[in-house]
Order: structure tokens, then C-alpha cells, then sequence
């Protein structure tokens, strides 16, 4: 009955009956990745089915608690800065963003957001939790929404404490113009916000477009890698 049942469900909906997830609770991470990424895009469908994990020498029954346990712990390693590809907020130890130079510390960062989005979307489908809290603009980004001003305190508290000041002062005693500088590797390195920005002054008429262009700037560092991650999810 069970392998008639198993049948039925591949021939009408084209998604094998179970997804076997096989992992060492000591590689949970890797493990999790290897068997998840090993999916070609037009194999994610079975991501769908019901999960049937199993932790190596642990040998029983899932009906549903061994999975909730894989997601928390999966979660748990997936969003640990240690791996450097997310960071604690600039505002507490506990809210995440993406870190912008995941890539000097991983050189396969972008299959991880790929297979971190992977996760995420499983969880949503499948209604497991994901042990992770996001910075509002992460949030924003996701839902398409426009990010302001007040959304980047968390992200960077120097920046949005410097950028509210311009808007609420006259910034020309500070001789700005439309260029920002970056530091990389004790290397400091200078993007223009717009064309011949270096030559534009930040004055109290274009104050607003400069805030902008800066917000723009900042999440830009972290904006291909939000993308994938959110592919991953749907």
C-alpha cells in the first residue's frame, strides 16, 4: 500500500514521496549542503516532499520532531558569524546582516546564500522555524519595499547618525561631494555616488539626493548576495 501510495503521489504531482536528508550531527552544515546544492533547479521540486531526516547512528522514525531538530540546529550554524557570512547588526548581538565581505571569507559564499535561501524556503513550506532574526532592511529588500534613513541605524549606527545630521544642518562647512570612501585590507579605495562625483559639492539643495545615493551605496555591497538567497527561497 505504502509503495502504491508513493507511486500514486510521483505519477500525479511528479515529487517522489520523501526527501532523505542524511547527516552527522558534527558536519550538519556541510553534510546539509552537500546533499541539498546536489539538486539541479529542475530537481527542487522535491525539496516539497516530506523530509525524512536522519542523523548518522541514529536510526528511527521522523515524524516531524528529528526535522524541527535540523532546522534549529542547521540554523544555528548557517547564520553563525563565525563562518563570515553574516554579521551580528551594528545596534545588538543578535540581529543579522548579510556581511558584505563574505566573499574574502568564503570563496563559495554565493552556493551558501543559495543554499541558505534553499533552507529558508523548506522551512516556510514545510512551517518549521528558523532560529535567526534579520535587520529591518533585509526585511525590506526581500518584500521590494523602499529603505529610509531611520532602517540603516542597525546596519551601520556611524553612518546613519552622520547622514541624519546633513539632513538636519547645512552640510557645506563639511566639504563634502558626491564620493565616499571604503577601507579594504588597510587600502583605502574611493566610489563615486554619480558621474564626476569627486567634483560635486554637498550643499543644502542636493543634500537629500546625496543621502540617498549613500544609502543606495551601502546596501549595494550586500544586494547580490540578498538577491541569491532570495532565488534560493522561491
Amino acid at each position: 500500500l505504502f509503495l502504491s501510495l508513493s507511486l500514486y503521489l510521483f505519477l500525479q504531482h511528479g515529487t517522489p514521496n520523501k526527501f532523505d536528508i542524511p547527516v552527522k550531527r558534527s558536519r550538519i552544515l556541510e553534510d546539509s549542503f552537500n546533499v541539498i546544492m546536489s539538486l539541479t533547479a529542475q530537481r527542487t521540486k522535491v525539496l516539497k516532499a516530506r523530509l525524512w531526516v536522519e542523523f548518522d547512528g541514529e536510526k528511527g522514525l521522523d515524524y516531524g520532531g528529528v526535522a524541527r531538530e535540523w532546522f534549529y540546529l542547521l540554523s544555528k550554524e548557517m547564520f553563525n558569524p563565525y563562518y563570515g557570512l553574516f554579521e551580528y547588526s551594528a545596534s545588538d548581538n543578535y540581529t543579522l546582516q548579510i556581511n558584505p565581505n563574505s566573499g574574502l571569507c568564503n570563496e563559495d559564499h554565493l552556493k551558501y546564500f543559495k543554499f541558505i535561501g534553499r533552507v529558508c524556503g523548506m522551512a516556510v513550506f514545510h512551517g518549521k522555524l528558523i532560529d535567526a532574526f534579520f535587520v529591518r532592511p533585509f526585511y525590506k529588500m526581500m518584500l521590494k519595499k523602499k529603505i529610509i534613513l531611520a532602517d540603516m541605524e542597525a546596519v551601520d549606527t556611524e553612518y546613519h547618525n552622520s547622514l541624519k545630521w546633513i539632513l538636519e544642518n547645512d552640510p557645506q562647512c563639511l566639504d563634502l561631494t558626491f564620493q565616499v570612501e571604503t577601507e579594504l585590507f588597510g587600502q583605502v579605495q574611493r566610489v563615486d555616488l554619480k558621474a564626476g562625483g569627486a567634483h560635486i559639492a554637498v550643499t543644502e539643495t542636493n543634500k537629500k539626493e546625496y543621502v540617498h545615493l549613500v544609502i543606495q551605496w551601502l546596501l549595494s555591497e550586500s544586494r547580490e548576495t540578498n538577491e541569491i538567497l532570495f532565488r534560493g527561497v522561491s
